[in-house]
């Protein structure tokens, strides 16, 4: 399977040159219909339903510690990560886990001027304390929900004057963090509850031509085309990482950026280029569910940590489509979007 890299489709922003397919990564292993089968033998789907629309996202963090820190970040990712590769190539590699903050920091190069950098959801400060220590100029505040995402974020940031964290919450966000020339989110504002709150108040942090920043998943538009099995497959990724609400498309984004008077500027499809990453994934999670011993040793990690073996598992299928349906319909996919506060 290749899938083509995004593209804008902002007609006043300049087109990326149209690239050439990705290498293709070969078959998944199973069928979808098989892996929701593994899912539901080893957790039990009707029990996992039960949870759906359940306000998680702290325990959530809280009981994944394990996951990220003995697992994603010893095997797959880099110290402090709680995001998605960004493969350029195709090929997965861990400096991919640097290339949302290299997007961030192209965006400070082409604003030019920028003094003031925030980060919500910025888990153990990686991208801040990445782009901190790139732009000595520039001062990055780094907000996070748990109190000891943000201890860990301070102790990575110890010689980084220019780099402050705070514990608090995006929606809305606290009236004291200042205004901001650009604000930033990796894989965070999906837990929006409040889709009007979130934009309002990050519109409120910009400074007049200031801009968003947002890398992130997003629900693929529904149509009769889309198999029982890809359905009840999202449902279980969003169950499984704690999504209350359920992904939005991207037209129901935009619209809640517009109404927040924010203009879009940039929506990138960043999907192919997370999938080596996925895969890596998926290749772990496959010694859970087919090892009793391996899934003995997990006991230790809490239910809502263990449930990442679930999304594992999952989420190729849904963000490259099912072969055999239709090869470009996905449940998900991953966007980069980038809006601007309108000059005063």
């Amino acid at each position: 399977m290749s899938i083509k890299r995004g593209a804008c489709v902002e007609n006043k922003v300049k087109k990326p040159a149209e690239a050439a397919p990705l290498p293709p990564l070969g078959p998944l292993p199973f069928s979808l219909g098989e892996a929701i089968g593994m899912v539901d033998k080893v957790f039990d789907i009707d029990k996992m339903l039960k949870d759906e629309g359940a306000q998680v996202t702290e325990p959530y963090y809280q009981q994944s510690v394990l996951v990220y820190e003995q697992f994603y970040e010893k095997y797959l990712s880099v110290p402090g990560c709680m995001h998605f590769a960004l493969n350029y190539d195709g090929v997965f590699d861990r400096k991919g886990f640097y290339g949302q903050a290299r997007g961030i920091a192209r965006q400070i190069k082409r604003m030019g001027g920028v003094e003031n950098v925030l980060e919500v959801g910025c888990g153990k400060g990686l991208n801040t304390v990445r782009l901190a220590q790139g732009h000595p100029q520039v001062q990055f505040t780094g907000l996070d929900l748990l109190h000891e995402h943000a201890e860990k974020a301070r102790a990575r940031a110890t010689d980084l004057p220019n780099a402050n964290f705070v514990q608090g919450s995006f929606e809305p966000l606290p009236e004291d963090l200042g205004e901001f020339d650009i604000a930033f989110g990796v894989e965070t504002l999906c837990y929006a509850v409040d889709l009007d709150l979130v934009c309002q108040s990050l519109a409120r942090a910009l400074k007049p031509g200031g801009r968003v920043v947002i890398f992130d998943c997003f629900l693929e538009e529904r149509s009769d085309a889309h198999s029982e099995d890809m359905l009840l497959a999202t449902r279980l990724l969003e169950i499984g990482w704690g999504i209350s609400q359920g992904y939005r498309t991207p037209a129901q984004w935009f619209a809640a950026l517009k109404r927040a008077g924010l203009e879009m500027h940039w929506d990138y499809d960043e999907t192919a280029h997370i999938l080596p990453n996925l895969r890596k994934l998926q290749e772990f999670s496959v010694k859970f569910y087919n090892d009793w011993k391996v899934r003995l040793q997990a006991r230790i990690v809490p239910t809502l940590g263990q449930r990442n073996a679930v999304t594992a598992l999952l989420m190729p299928y849904l963000f490259e489509g099912v072969e055999g349906e239709n090869a470009s319909l996905r449940g998900v996919s991953y966007r980069r979007l980038v809006v601007r506060k309108p000059k005063a």
